[in-house]
């Protein structure tokens, strides 16, 4: 089966050569500024000398000099060589990376050549340039989603099973990063030879082979043998449960490819620091958000007759319940009128959702679709029954009706917010929901939390799914 898959990555080397020299520019005008900057903070238009052993010189060409070498050990640590081929587009290890490396460099460097730079020179360009990298390539990846279909295209043929096929298939249609599938031919696991391969990669323009089948060494030597010289790479999809996918490491042994999933870490240690950053963030927000849940309080008891709060019963972690509390979007008499809408129930699964509900209220409709409802939440999170980051919680009649697999959501506190919805809310289908709950559940961070955090933002300005 060939799918053409629409990601991140120039369809063509020139476009990736075009993308990588782009980048680099970028890189040298914020490194370059922001030495630049630190200089005129530190010594304004002056150019002091500046002392390196022996050597007299001064600030311009100390600036000029970490310019070079910082760029030099971006360069070194593959920040442009590899990220063309990236399927999440330009890595932000490469800047963090080297930044470090500069850092020991002058460490070593003022201990061996006798360096004395200006401490407050050093503290604001160093920081400053690597935020300016990151944000570089931060500015890359919106550049890179926003352009994917006319300039940002590689085309895939997936060889195996029809089922095996489809399912990849899904993975690529599903992830969150902008990939597209269109099945547009087919080839089954019996056509899987070299020959025939590299009429295909030549007839499509084929930029990656992908083989979802177990096969030999021998195998795949011949197969990378034959379509050498056609200008696609060959992966090997190795049939690791995705739960498991992001523990998993490469550990070649001799000759042997071995995959080590590590467990889940699910230590004390990392759970009482997600609950300290829950009560720092949750804190802060909820007493910089209080203005604006108090105005809403009032728009609520002002448009329709009720309590300006909706207090409901959620099921937490280790399957105990909890009073959820939220700003009223519905009328106080909503949950009798729910038998009268079952009919018309949109929801996946168990869930219960309505597009245009009647039973929302005018202002009800604005909180819903701004998540401002949802606020009054960060009470729950700093009393600890929920957390910033989570899987949705669930009211007791979803829970009932929970199957083994999605009782693993309750192994952790339900969340405001989690991948359910960075990814589509109650647009997504039950299955893709407890996909991505149990997801977090196995390889949850609180690096994952801070990254879904800013993901939630964009969602809240863009509030496709919130009804």
């Amino acid at each position: 089966m060939m799918v053409r898959t629409e990601s991140q990555l120039p369809h063509t080397l020139a476009g990736r050569l075009r993308a990588a020299r782009a980048l680099l520019v970028a890189d040298v005008l914020v490194i370059g500024g922001a030495l630049a900057t630190a200089h005129l903070v530190r010594f304004g238009n002056r150019n002091d000398p500046a002392q390196i052993g022996p050597l007299d010189t001064s600030y311009v060409m100390v600036s000029i000099v970490l310019g070079v070498l910082w760029l030099v050990l971006v360069v070194a640590l593959d920040g442009y060589r590899t990220w063309p081929r990236r399927l999440n587009g330009p890595s932000y290890w490469p800047p963090v990376r080297a930044s470090a490396w500069l850092v020991a460099l002058l460490a070593v460097a003022s201990l061996a050549l006798q360096l004395d730079l200006s401490r407050a020179y050093l503290g604001f360009a160093i920081p400053i340039g690597l935020l300016g990298l990151l944000a570089v390539r931060s500015v890359s990846r919106w550049w890179i989603y926003a352009h994917r279909a006319r300039r940002y295209t590689r085309r895939a043929l997936v060889v195996g099973t029809p089922e095996r096929v489809a399912e990849l298939a899904g993975v690529f249609a599903e992830r969150a990063a902008p990939v597209a599938v269109d099945v547009v031919a087919t080839t089954g696991v019996e056509n899987a030879h070299g020959p025939y391969l590299r009429q295909l990669v030549e007839e499509h323009s084929i930029d990656i082979i992908v083989l979802t089948e177990e096969r030999d060494g021998a195998n795949v030597r011949q197969l990378l043998w034959d379509v050498e010289g056609a200008g696609a790479v060959v992966w090997l999809s190795i049939d690791v449960p995705e739960l498991a996918a992001p523990r998993a490491e490469y550990h070649p042994i001799d000759r042997l490819p071995i995959i080590e999933v590590a467990p889940a870490d699910r230590s004390i240690t990392r759970r009482r620091a997600k609950r300290a950053f829950d009560i720092v963030l949750s804190s802060v927000a909820l007493t910089l958000l209080l203005p604006v849940i108090v105005v809403c309080a009032v728009l609520i008891r002002l448009d329709s007759p009720g309590p300006a709060f909706f207090r409901q019963a959620r099921i937490g972690r280790g399957g105990k319940t909890f009073g959820i509390v939220k700003l009223r979007t519905m009328r106080v008499d909503a949950e009798k009128q729910l038998a009268a809408l079952q009919h018309r129930n949109e929801g996946a699964g168990p869930l219960f959702k309505i597009k245009d509900d009647p039973r929302v209220t005018r202002v009800g409709g604005f909180l819903r679709r701004t998540s401002i409802d949802e606020l009054p939440q960060l009470w729950n999170v700093l009393k600890g029954e929920m957390s910033l980051v989570g899987p949705r919680p669930p009211l007791p009649t979803e829970v009932a009706e929970y199957d083994r697999d999605s009782h693993r959501r309750l192994i952790v506190k339900p969340g405001m917010t989690g991948l359910w919805q960075v990814s589509g809310r109650s647009d997504l289908t039950w299955e893709q929901g407890v996909r991505l709950d149990l997801f977090y559940v196995e390889n949850w961070s609180v690096a994952g939390d801070l990254g879904i955090l800013f993901q939630t933002v964009g969602v809240v300005l863009r509030p496709n799914g919130a009804y």
